[in-house]
């Protein structure tokens, strides 16, 4: 006779099977989520570099057609402070806006007054794709009566009522080595200084980029979100994407990339770091150049050395060795000031030797 063994019929993990499968589970996504993080950070570094890309082909139209790269402002006689003389205008964004596929902003610019003037607040709020970067997620401010934006303060007119917005771009035009706001009410001393490519007041041809379009800056970027951490009330007054203002819609190469963020020894930057190239693109920011190319300078590229002097008139910055400041203008010590390759790119026609290894 055949006697039939029964067999335990086992219906599901035990305990110890059921964690050490959770634990398993819990290793593989902490591996893969930062794969996955940077994935994504290099899908919105390539989208950022193609922003750029659009603006550098939008300058290149608009050199065509214009003769000259466009300026960052153009001095109008519009009286928007109540005072008299010549102030400063529109940024090269508001007069690249009809070679960014919106012509319609560029139609709903009112060209007679300035960007301070209320007859613009409808331009102010438009949001660009081009002049934002994914990495960058800032949101736009609300324009009231009660809560004015600066660039509508100091009018005299006053803001129809309502809420308006004001939108931001991530990226800015290359003034060059040293910060400021030109107007023509300003001295030539203080125009002269400006050694970029697009600049209050500016009128660069292809011609005068003599250090060579593959070698100078176009555009670089700056993070609003770096600067409303390093300066909270900035986002409530700067940073306006049709703002002629240096700490608006213009970069220089006077601190290095990212001098926020990177562990520099720079004693003061605090004030103007406005003026810096930044992004949220780790280990550097991205760059249009006046060819059209775009590169990921690193935050590491050699740049000139600072002292311990600073500009006590200029928000009490520190001061690269052998440069002076004086009566709102910058200027060098030939011999003993250095620019690093970071500030030769930067310049136009210094005549710097630049390969294309060194950055």
């Amino acid at each position: 006779m055949v006697v039939a063994l029964s067999r335990r019929v086992r219906s599901g993990f035990t305990l110890i099977e059921l964690l050490v499968v959770i634990a398993i589970i819990a290793v593989l996504i902490a591996l893969l989520l930062p794969a996955v993080q940077a994935a994504r950070e290099a899908a919105r570094r390539a989208q950022c570099t193609n922003n750029m890309k659009q603006l550098a082909l939008a300058v290149a139209n608009y050199e065509s057609a214009n003769g000259s790269y466009p300026s960052n402002s153009y001095s109008s006689a519009t009286v928007s402070y109540g005072l008299p003389g010549y102030f400063p205008n529109f940024s090269c964004f508001v007069f690249l806006t009809s070679f960014l596929e919106q012509q319609a902003v560029y139609n709903a610019t009112n060209f007679s007054w300035t960007n301070y003037d209320p007859y613009n607040l409808t331009i102010a709020g438009v949001a660009i794709p081009a002049l934002m970067c994914p990495s960058d997620p800032w949101q736009p401010q609300v324009i009231s009566s009660s809560t004015p934006n600066a660039n509508f303060v100091e009018n005299t007119n006053a803001l129809p009522p309502g809420n308006w917005m004001q939108q931001f771009t991530s990226y800015g035009a290359n003034q060059g080595t040293f910060p400021g706001t030109y107007q023509q009410a300003y001295g030539q001393a203080q125009f002269q200084q400006y050694n970029g490519v697009i600049y209050n007041d500016s009128h660069t041809t292809l011609a005068s980029i003599t250090d060579g379009t593959s070698n100078t800056f176009l555009f670089g970027e700056r993070a609003q979100t770096l600067f409303k951490r390093f300066d909270p009330g900035y986002q409530n007054s700067d940073g306006s994407w049709n703002s002629h203002h240096w700490f608006d819609t213009m970069v220089t190469t006077y601190f290095p990339p990212n001098v926020g963020t990177n562990g520099t020894s720079i004693a003061s930057f605090l004030g103007a770091d406005a003026t810096d190239a930044t992004s949220l693109h780790p280990g550097g920011v991205n760059f249009a150049f006046c060819d059209g190319s775009v590169h990921f300078i690193k935050n590491t590229i050699a740049s000139w050395r600072f002292g311990t002097a600073i500009a006590s008139q200029f928000y009490g910055v520190s001061l690269p060795l052998g440069v002076n400041y004086a009566n709102y203008t910058f200027s060098v010590t030939p011999g003993v000031t250095q620019f690093g390759v970071y500030q030769a790119l930067s310049t136009r026609a210094n005549g710097e030797v630049v390969s294309s290894d060194q950055y």
